[in-house]
């Protein structure tokens, strides 16, 4: 009953606050909402670097990343839930002209206040990055070859779970526009605008190609050895192995971004995404740091910039072979690196990619 209450009142009061508080001073900044991760903050970072005025709200808590601008977290009863989100609510993020929601990520726990900020001539940008946005059977019906439905490490749940339909339903409401970080994504939101990851803002060295492992060193970097392919990368270099190839596989899952960016520039070849259909974050920081970096992208996806990369494209099927070649092929291997980390500036030009972001901004205000 006490939180019947306090939904009522805050909910009550939001109506005239939305009407007396539409036309007072808003700050210039776009705010930007997601979990506590670096990818929200380096975004914010580099947006600054390039004349954009944005902040960074963390909702919960991370092990992983402990970097933001602010901070809201859910304590104590449902009511006092209720209670600290509207006081959040009204004190902070209606402050803001635009919402920038990652993984359509809100303050709260059922997106309440977007129709308040609606009300009150607010923008909300939806930022789209992975499974919140995707569609199980329709992507296994679209690839039924291969996919990263196939073995789903959430088991459905994130794009089954009630939760997530709810915020893909808030998502259609009320967002004015709509961002993919991938292009594969767009089979579930066509009207999406693809913009791509940033290269990371963090200064690696790139480490003499006279350096040499004593083994050909392969860091795979995954959260999800499901959807990422990892036992059938495994398979294929256990391939190798057996053919007398001196292998060292370092599978990174659960440590900080510090410690990947630190394993990677030891390697000699990263693996990842082999089953999405498009690179991510972990093959831009695999190029940044000076290493060629095997995935699989789409064949409708690949241009000429991206085969003329550092990224070596192949698929599962062709793995093994692939991988045959440029432990074989020195040389081969050193072209790749030789382009890897300028092919990362080239592809993920923030400085091109922040002005995308502002014309949209722009276009929203």
């Amino acid at each position: 009953m006490k939180l019947r209450l306090v939904v009522f009142f805050t909910e009550a009061l939001s109506y005239p606050l939305s009407l007396l508080l539409r036309w007072r001073r808003k700050k210039e900044a776009v705010l930007h909402i997601s979990y506590s991760v670096h990818i929200a903050y380096y975004t914010v970072q580099i947006l600054r670097e390039n004349g954009i005025r944005a902040d960074y709200l963390a909702v919960e808590k991370s092990k992983g990343w402990s970097k933001y601008d602010l901070l809201f977290e859910h304590t104590g009863s449902p009511a006092r839930k209720r209670l600290s989100e509207f006081l959040f609510f009204w004190k902070v993020v209606a402050q803001y002209p635009i919402i920038h929601s990652h993984f359509m990520i809100t303050h709260t726990e059922s997106g309440w206040e977007l129709k308040f900020l609606k009300m009150m001539g607010r923008k909300v940008v939806v930022h789209f990055r992975g499974c919140e946005i995707r569609d199980r059977e329709k992507n296994m019906q679209l690839h039924p070859q291969v996919n990263i439905c196939q073995v789903c490490d959430y088991n459905a749940r994130i794009c089954k779970g009630e939760v997530n339909k709810m915020r893909r339903a808030l998502a259609a409401k009320y967002a004015d526009y709509t961002i993919v970080t991938t292009p594969d994504m767009k089979d579930f939101v066509p009207a999406a605008e693809h913009i791509p990851f940033f290269t990371p803002p963090v200064e690696m060295p790139v480490a003499p190609a006279a350096v040499k492992n004593e083994a050909f060193r392969i860091v795979h970097v995954t959260n999800h050895p499901g959807i990422e392919g990892t036992a059938e990368i495994e398979a294929a270099i256990n391939t190798l192995r057996g053919k007398g190839m001196h292998i060292d596989f370092v599978f990174l899952k659960g440590v900080d971004n510090d410690t990947v960016l630190r394993e990677m520039q030891t390697a000699d070849l990263s693996i990842g995404k082999m089953k999405m259909g498009y690179y991510a974050n972990a093959q831009i920081e695999s190029l940044h740091a000076g290493v060629p970096a095997v995935t699989w992208v789409r064949p409708e996806f690949v241009t000429d910039a991206i085969n003329n990369s550092g990224l070596i494209i192949t698929d599962i099927e062709h793995l093994a072979e692939t991988l045959a070649y440029y432990i074989s092929n020195p040389d081969a291997l050193e072209a790749k690196r030789r382009i890897a980390k300028q092919s990362a500036q080239d592809l993920h030009n923030n400085a091109e990619l922040a002005a995308r972001y502002r014309r949209i901004y722009l276009s929203l205000r």
